[in-house]
């Protein structure tokens, strides 16, 4: 399977990209978790609930870590943090948790490996993907 995209064309009148073409993935559906505890009972020797109960463990586990200021990362998947967004204040005086926070976000960045330089980083779930028109786009036909 290879990650699908269409061409999409940037219609934003201020932009220095307007009118110019890029890729949009598409979608091919969504992975549950009941999706991925099949898959993976199917390769291993672990039951559906086994597996099942495990993603459920983790996701609470993760869920504590997290709200207690840890940063999560799980080896070969990536890391996990939360971030706080705030609007901006003019002085520290003038900062007020109820008023200048906006929310609290997850941020998720994959595991990689560095290139030979040390510059180009390559994700481990993208590094050998391969990337093609969907059906309905197809330009190459």
């Amino acid at each position: 399977m290879a990650v699908l995209i269409k061409l999409m064309q940037n219609k934003c009148s201020g932009s220095a990209a307007n009118g110019k073409w890029f890729a949009k993935t598409v979608s091919t559906g969504n992975a549950h978790t009941e999706d991925i505890a099949r898959k993976i009972e199917e390769n291993t020797t672990f039951t559906h609930g086994e597996v099942k109960g495990m993603m459920d463990a983790l996701v609470d586990v993760m869920t504590d870590m997290l709200q207690d200021g840890k940063t999560v990362a799980i080896d070969g998947f990536g890391r996990f943090r939360l971030v706080a967004e705030s609007r901006s204040a003019d002085k520290p005086e003038d900062f007020s948790i109820a008023t200048n926070i906006k929310g609290v976000k997850c941020r998720f960045q994959p595991s990689g490996k560095r290139n030979g330089t040390g510059r180009t980083l390559h994700h481990a779930f993208s590094e050998k993907a391969e990337v093609k028109f969907a059906p309905k786009y197809d330009i190459d036909k």
